[in-house]
């Protein structure tokens, strides 16, 4: 459901995430026939971003991928108070660029923010790795001509070993369960 609502947010007018989590809640309350007050209950989720941790192996491989002269993007959905969040508990690591739905002003999958990150770091599709969870995210970067990397980690908060591409959806490049096998492929490019 959370997919669908995001995939119809990105060709609407700009709103931040919290808006569209949300609206997800009070639909998911109706759906269900559930007494529930979401916008009070929006605030658990704003509550809990500033105890998200990275998982165990990202800050590691994100350092080894800059080692290797690769450059780091990060660009979320997420509003940007929060990506800096997440990003000062990547220990020793610090992204060549970081951005934003809020600051672009259009949601993924809509091919208009890979683009604007495209034009903001100077880089072209072509020189592109994407890396995401979400389906729809993979999708927007392929509409793009970005190659991409769908992460589907096989356990924890964000298990997704066995999510499938959903009929209509293009396959990702790669398929890796963590940031370490995302490091091995740009280790792999590199040297060809």
């Amino acid at each position: 459901m959370f997919e669908g609502l995001q995939r119809r947010a990105a060709f609407n007018r700009y709103k931040d995430l919290t808006h569209h989590i949300r609206d997800g809640l009070a639909y998911a309350y109706r759906l269900h026939g559930m007494h529930g007050d979401a916008a009070k209950d929006v605030q658990v989720y704003l509550d809990l971003q500033s105890r998200v941790e990275p998982f165990p192996e990202v800050a590691n491989a994100l350092r080894e991928q800059q080692a290797l002269g690769v450059k780091v993007l990060i660009v979320s959905d997420v509003e940007t108070r929060y990506i800096e969040g997440y990003v000062s508990r990547l220990a020793g690591f610090k992204p060549d660029f970081v951005g934003s739905s809020e600051q672009a002003r259009i949601h993924k999958p809509n091919p208009r923010i890979y683009h604007w990150v495209l034009r903001r770091t100077g880089l072209e599709a072509r020189d592109v790795l994407y890396c995401a969870s979400p389906q729809f995210d993979i999708q927007g970067a392929l509409a793009c001509g970005i190659k991409t990397a769908w992460l589907r980690r096989a356990h924890g908060r964000l298990g997704r070993k066995n999510a499938t591409f959903e009929p209509g959806d293009v396959p990702a490049d790669y398929e890796i369960e963590d940031l370490d096998q995302l490091t091995a492929i740009c280790r792999a490019n590199l040297t060809c």
